[in-house]
Protein backbone atom coordinates (compact mmCIF):
# COMPACT_ATOMS: atom_id res chain seq x y z
CA UNK A 1 0.00 0.00 0.00
CA UNK A 2 1.22 3.61 -1.32
CA UNK A 3 2.30 5.66 2.01
CA UNK A 4 0.04 8.43 1.01
CA UNK A 5 -2.71 6.46 0.54
CA UNK A 6 -2.49 5.29 3.83
CA UNK A 7 -1.84 8.52 5.75
CA UNK A 8 -5.21 10.29 3.92
CA UNK A 9 -7.31 7.58 4.20
CA UNK A 10 -10.14 7.03 2.06
CA UNK A 11 -11.47 10.52 1.91
CA UNK A 12 -14.37 12.20 -0.66
CA UNK A 13 -11.34 13.77 -2.44
CA UNK A 14 -8.76 10.61 -2.21
CA UNK A 15 -11.83 8.62 -3.29
CA UNK A 16 -12.89 11.06 -6.34
CA UNK A 17 -9.59 11.14 -7.36
CA UNK A 18 -9.20 6.76 -7.65
CA UNK A 19 -12.55 7.01 -9.34
CA UNK A 20 -11.19 9.46 -12.21
CA UNK A 21 -8.10 7.54 -12.76
CA UNK A 22 -9.99 4.36 -13.15
CA UNK A 23 -12.63 5.40 -15.50
CA UNK A 24 -10.03 7.02 -17.03
CA UNK A 25 -8.22 3.66 -17.30
CA UNK A 26 -11.48 1.87 -18.75
CA UNK A 27 -12.84 4.41 -20.90
CA UNK A 28 -16.23 4.95 -18.88
CA UNK A 29 -17.05 9.05 -18.66
CA UNK A 30 -17.06 10.35 -14.93
CA UNK A 31 -18.20 13.56 -15.02
CA UNK A 32 -21.73 12.45 -13.83
CA UNK A 33 -20.65 10.64 -11.36
CA UNK A 34 -22.29 10.69 -7.56
CA UNK A 35 -20.95 9.53 -4.64
CA UNK A 36 -23.41 6.96 -2.84
CA UNK A 37 -21.82 6.12 0.27
CA UNK A 38 -18.67 6.51 1.75
CA UNK A 39 -17.71 4.07 4.55
CA UNK A 40 -15.50 0.80 4.29
CA UNK A 41 -15.72 1.65 0.72
CA UNK A 42 -16.37 4.54 -1.42
CA UNK A 43 -19.45 4.04 -3.87
CA UNK A 44 -19.94 6.05 -6.64
CA UNK A 45 -23.11 5.57 -9.66
CA UNK A 46 -22.59 6.70 -12.99
CA UNK A 47 -26.02 6.11 -14.13
CA UNK A 48 -25.21 6.91 -18.09
CA UNK A 49 -22.73 4.59 -17.82
CA UNK A 50 -25.17 2.06 -16.05
CA UNK A 51 -21.93 1.25 -14.00
CA UNK A 52 -21.48 1.45 -9.91
CA UNK A 53 -17.97 1.96 -8.85
CA UNK A 54 -16.83 0.42 -5.58
CA UNK A 55 -13.43 1.42 -4.76
CA UNK A 56 -11.78 -0.27 -1.27
CA UNK A 57 -9.44 1.78 1.39
CA UNK A 58 -6.34 0.32 -0.38
CA UNK A 59 -5.07 -2.38 -2.57
CA UNK A 60 -3.69 -4.51 0.53
CA UNK A 61 -3.07 -7.63 0.15
CA UNK A 62 -6.30 -8.58 3.21
CA UNK A 63 -8.11 -6.27 0.44
CA UNK A 64 -7.37 -8.65 -2.19
CA UNK A 65 -8.27 -11.22 -0.48
CA UNK A 66 -11.72 -9.77 0.41
CA UNK A 67 -12.77 -8.33 -2.95
CA UNK A 68 -11.86 -11.49 -4.50
CA UNK A 69 -14.43 -13.21 -2.27
CA UNK A 70 -16.80 -10.35 -3.68
CA UNK A 71 -15.89 -11.26 -7.13
CA UNK A 72 -16.28 -15.28 -6.93
CA UNK A 73 -19.76 -14.60 -4.42
CA UNK A 74 -21.27 -12.52 -6.93
CA UNK A 75 -20.45 -15.09 -9.97
CA UNK A 76 -22.16 -18.11 -7.79
CA UNK A 77 -25.40 -16.21 -6.84
CA UNK A 78 -25.80 -15.20 -10.31
CA UNK A 79 -25.36 -19.11 -11.08
CA UNK A 80 -27.76 -20.45 -8.65
CA UNK A 81 -30.43 -17.89 -9.95
CA UNK A 82 -30.16 -16.17 -6.67
CA UNK A 83 -31.62 -12.07 -6.54
CA UNK A 84 -28.29 -10.30 -6.58
CA UNK A 85 -25.87 -7.54 -7.50
CA UNK A 86 -24.36 -8.30 -10.96
CA UNK A 87 -20.84 -7.32 -12.28
CA UNK A 88 -20.32 -5.37 -15.29
CA UNK A 89 -18.30 -8.30 -16.26
CA UNK A 90 -17.58 -6.67 -19.63
CA UNK A 91 -14.43 -4.59 -17.49
CA UNK A 92 -11.52 -5.92 -16.25
CA UNK A 93 -12.00 -6.79 -12.51
CA UNK A 94 -10.89 -5.96 -10.35
CA UNK A 95 -8.85 -2.92 -11.13
CA UNK A 96 -6.20 -0.79 -9.11
CA UNK A 97 -5.93 3.31 -9.22
CA UNK A 98 -4.18 5.31 -7.26
CA UNK A 99 -3.13 2.71 -4.34
CA UNK A 100 -6.81 1.33 -3.98
CA UNK A 101 -8.53 -1.83 -5.38
CA UNK A 102 -11.79 -1.20 -7.40
CA UNK A 103 -14.43 -3.35 -8.96
CA UNK A 104 -17.17 -2.36 -11.59
CA UNK A 105 -20.84 -3.71 -10.81
CA UNK A 106 -24.62 -3.20 -12.51
CA UNK A 107 -25.79 0.47 -11.84
CA UNK A 108 -29.39 -0.16 -10.17
CA UNK A 109 -31.49 3.26 -10.93
CA UNK A 110 -33.77 4.34 -8.04
CA UNK A 111 -37.24 2.52 -7.73
CA UNK A 112 -40.39 3.09 -6.20
CA UNK A 113 -40.85 0.23 -4.37
CA UNK A 114 -39.18 0.25 -0.85
CA UNK A 115 -37.74 -2.97 0.44
CA UNK A 116 -39.27 -4.15 3.39
CA UNK A 117 -37.63 -6.23 6.71
CA UNK A 118 -39.88 -9.26 5.12
CA UNK A 119 -38.00 -8.97 1.83
CA UNK A 120 -34.93 -8.96 3.59
CA UNK A 121 -35.88 -12.03 6.02
CA UNK A 122 -37.32 -14.17 2.71
CA UNK A 123 -33.70 -13.31 1.03
CA UNK A 124 -32.19 -14.63 4.22
CA UNK A 125 -33.92 -17.89 4.53
CA UNK A 126 -33.52 -18.66 0.94
CA UNK A 127 -29.38 -17.26 1.02
CA UNK A 128 -28.91 -19.70 3.83
CA UNK A 129 -30.69 -22.37 2.01
CA UNK A 130 -28.18 -22.64 -1.18
CA UNK A 131 -25.47 -25.38 -1.62
CA UNK A 132 -22.18 -24.68 -0.64
CA UNK A 133 -20.30 -23.20 -3.03
CA UNK A 134 -17.26 -24.27 -4.66
CA UNK A 135 -14.72 -22.16 -3.45
CA UNK A 136 -13.60 -21.52 0.58
CA UNK A 137 -14.70 -19.22 2.30
CA UNK A 138 -13.35 -18.33 5.73
CA UNK A 139 -14.55 -18.63 9.19
CA UNK A 140 -16.64 -15.42 10.44
CA UNK A 141 -14.42 -13.02 12.02
CA UNK A 142 -14.76 -9.41 12.75
CA UNK A 143 -12.09 -8.50 14.85
CA UNK A 144 -9.28 -7.96 12.29
CA UNK A 145 -11.33 -5.17 10.47
CA UNK A 146 -11.99 -3.76 13.74
CA UNK A 147 -8.28 -3.79 14.78
CA UNK A 148 -7.45 -2.13 11.41
CA UNK A 149 -10.05 0.73 12.08
CA UNK A 150 -8.49 1.38 16.01
CA UNK A 151 -4.67 0.89 14.66
CA UNK A 152 -5.66 3.18 12.45
CA UNK A 153 -7.57 5.68 14.07
CA UNK A 154 -7.22 9.64 13.27
CA UNK A 155 -8.16 12.32 15.43
CA UNK A 156 -10.56 10.29 17.97
CA UNK A 157 -9.31 10.39 21.67
CA UNK A 158 -6.91 7.61 22.92
CA UNK A 159 -9.25 6.92 25.52
CA UNK A 160 -11.68 5.76 22.71
CA UNK A 161 -9.28 3.96 20.83
CA UNK A 162 -8.35 2.23 24.22
CA UNK A 163 -11.73 1.50 25.52
CA UNK A 164 -12.79 -0.16 22.36
CA UNK A 165 -9.53 -2.30 21.80
CA UNK A 166 -9.98 -3.85 25.47
CA UNK A 167 -13.83 -4.31 24.62
CA UNK A 168 -12.71 -6.04 21.66
CA UNK A 169 -10.58 -8.51 23.23
CA UNK A 170 -13.17 -9.20 25.86
CA UNK A 171 -15.51 -10.31 23.62
CA UNK A 172 -13.31 -12.34 21.66
CA UNK A 173 -13.33 -15.44 23.27
CA UNK A 174 -16.42 -16.00 23.65
CA UNK A 175 -17.81 -15.15 19.90
CA UNK A 176 -15.22 -17.34 19.00
CA UNK A 177 -16.86 -20.18 20.76
CA UNK A 178 -20.35 -19.26 19.20
CA UNK A 179 -18.60 -19.09 15.89
CA UNK A 180 -16.77 -22.57 16.30
CA UNK A 181 -20.37 -24.14 16.97
CA UNK A 182 -21.27 -27.22 14.41
CA UNK A 183 -24.51 -25.50 13.86
CA UNK A 184 -22.88 -22.93 11.09
CA UNK A 185 -22.97 -22.20 7.33
CA UNK A 186 -22.53 -19.97 4.52
CA UNK A 187 -23.70 -16.62 5.36
CA UNK A 188 -23.77 -12.69 3.93
CA UNK A 189 -22.04 -11.13 7.07
CA UNK A 190 -23.70 -7.75 7.17
CA UNK A 191 -27.44 -8.76 6.49
CA UNK A 192 -29.62 -5.12 6.95
CA UNK A 193 -32.05 -3.54 4.77
CA UNK A 194 -29.38 -0.73 3.35
CA UNK A 195 -27.88 -3.86 1.74
CA UNK A 196 -31.76 -4.34 -0.55
CA UNK A 197 -32.18 -2.92 -3.91
CA UNK A 198 -34.82 -3.23 -5.74
CA UNK A 199 -34.16 -4.20 -9.66
CA UNK A 200 -37.29 -4.43 -11.83
CA UNK A 201 -39.85 -5.32 -9.20
CA UNK A 202 -37.08 -8.07 -7.88
CA UNK A 203 -35.75 -7.33 -4.27
CA UNK A 204 -31.89 -7.67 -4.59
CA UNK A 205 -29.30 -8.88 -1.89
CA UNK A 206 -26.14 -7.08 -2.41
CA UNK A 207 -22.93 -6.32 -1.01
CA UNK A 208 -20.61 -9.36 -0.28
CA UNK A 209 -17.52 -8.32 1.59
CA UNK A 210 -18.80 -10.10 4.73
CA UNK A 211 -19.84 -13.46 3.02
CA UNK A 212 -18.34 -16.09 5.59
CA UNK A 213 -19.10 -19.50 7.42
CA UNK A 214 -20.60 -18.40 10.47
CA UNK A 215 -23.64 -19.07 12.48
CA UNK A 216 -26.53 -18.49 10.46
CA UNK A 217 -27.67 -16.17 13.52
CA UNK A 218 -25.15 -13.44 13.04
CA UNK A 219 -27.41 -12.31 9.94
CA UNK A 220 -30.61 -11.82 12.40
CA UNK A 221 -28.56 -10.07 14.38
CA UNK A 222 -28.81 -6.55 12.25
CA UNK A 223 -32.26 -6.51 12.29
CA UNK A 224 -32.61 -7.60 16.06
CA UNK A 225 -30.06 -4.44 16.79
CA UNK A 226 -32.09 -2.02 14.70
CA UNK A 227 -35.13 -2.64 17.58
CA UNK A 228 -32.87 -2.69 20.56
CA UNK A 229 -30.90 0.75 19.24
CA UNK A 230 -32.89 2.19 16.32
CA UNK A 231 -36.38 2.24 17.12
CA UNK A 232 -37.38 -0.38 14.54
CA UNK A 233 -41.05 -0.88 16.14
CA UNK A 234 -42.02 -4.23 17.83
CA UNK A 235 -44.31 -5.50 15.01
CA UNK A 236 -42.32 -5.10 12.14
CA UNK A 237 -39.60 -7.08 14.22
CA UNK A 238 -42.05 -9.76 14.98
CA UNK A 239 -43.11 -10.16 11.44
CA UNK A 240 -39.48 -10.44 10.06
CA UNK A 241 -39.19 -13.33 12.34
CA UNK A 242 -42.30 -14.96 11.44
CA UNK A 243 -40.98 -14.44 7.35
CA UNK A 244 -37.82 -15.59 8.78
CA UNK A 245 -38.68 -18.46 11.28
CA UNK A 246 -37.22 -17.49 14.74
CA UNK A 247 -36.50 -14.79 16.84
CA UNK A 248 -32.67 -14.77 17.41
CA UNK A 249 -33.43 -12.66 20.62
CA UNK A 250 -34.79 -15.73 22.07
CA UNK A 251 -30.98 -17.71 21.29
CA UNK A 252 -28.30 -18.08 24.11
CA UNK A 253 -25.59 -16.44 22.18
CA UNK A 254 -27.81 -13.66 20.96
CA UNK A 255 -26.29 -10.88 24.00
CA UNK A 256 -22.29 -12.07 22.66
CA UNK A 257 -23.50 -11.53 18.90
CA UNK A 258 -24.85 -8.07 19.58
CA UNK A 259 -22.15 -7.15 21.27
CA UNK A 260 -19.74 -7.56 18.85
CA UNK A 261 -22.08 -6.11 16.16
CA UNK A 262 -21.98 -2.64 18.11
CA UNK A 263 -18.47 -2.81 18.11
CA UNK A 264 -18.43 -3.49 15.05
CA UNK A 265 -20.80 -0.27 13.97
CA UNK A 266 -18.84 1.77 16.68
CA UNK A 267 -15.57 1.23 14.84
CA UNK A 268 -16.88 1.68 11.80
CA UNK A 269 -18.53 4.99 12.48
CA UNK A 270 -15.44 5.93 14.15
CA UNK A 271 -13.20 6.37 10.91
CA UNK A 272 -15.49 9.26 9.52
CA UNK A 273 -16.09 10.75 13.66
CA UNK A 274 -13.51 13.75 13.10
CA UNK A 275 -16.30 16.44 13.18
CA UNK A 276 -19.85 17.04 12.61
CA UNK A 277 -23.11 14.38 13.21
CA UNK A 278 -20.89 11.73 12.75
CA UNK A 279 -18.59 12.67 15.51
CA UNK A 280 -22.02 13.61 18.11
CA UNK A 281 -23.36 9.69 17.45
CA UNK A 282 -20.02 8.50 18.34
CA UNK A 283 -19.67 10.59 21.46
CA UNK A 284 -23.18 8.88 21.91
CA UNK A 285 -22.07 5.50 21.33
CA UNK A 286 -19.26 5.34 23.24
CA UNK A 287 -20.89 6.52 26.34
CA UNK A 288 -23.53 3.97 25.96
CA UNK A 289 -20.98 1.29 25.49
CA UNK A 290 -19.00 2.82 28.97
CA UNK A 291 -22.23 2.69 30.67
CA UNK A 292 -23.28 -0.73 29.62
CA UNK A 293 -26.70 1.38 28.75
CA UNK A 294 -28.37 -1.59 26.25
CA UNK A 295 -31.31 0.19 25.77
CA UNK A 296 -29.76 3.88 24.72
CA UNK A 297 -30.70 4.71 21.05
CA UNK A 298 -28.50 5.01 18.59
CA UNK A 299 -28.69 7.18 14.95
CA UNK A 300 -28.27 5.15 11.57
CA UNK A 301 -25.75 7.69 9.48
Amino acid sequence: MDAAVGREGLTPASAARAMTTVCGQVGLDSRQAKLLRLGENAIYALPPEGVVIRIARSDAADNHERVDKELAVSRWLTSQKFPAARLREDLPQPMSADGRLITFWEYVPPSSVQPHLTDLASLLRAFHALPAPGFDVAVLNPFPIMQSRLAHAERIDPRDVEFLTEACNRARSAFTTIVMDKQRGVIHGDAHRGNLLVRDGQVLLIDYEAVAVGPRAWDLIPTATAMDRFGLSRPDYEAFCRTYGCDVTDWHGYETLRSVRELGMTTWLMQNAQSGKAAEEFALRMQSLREEDRERQWHAL
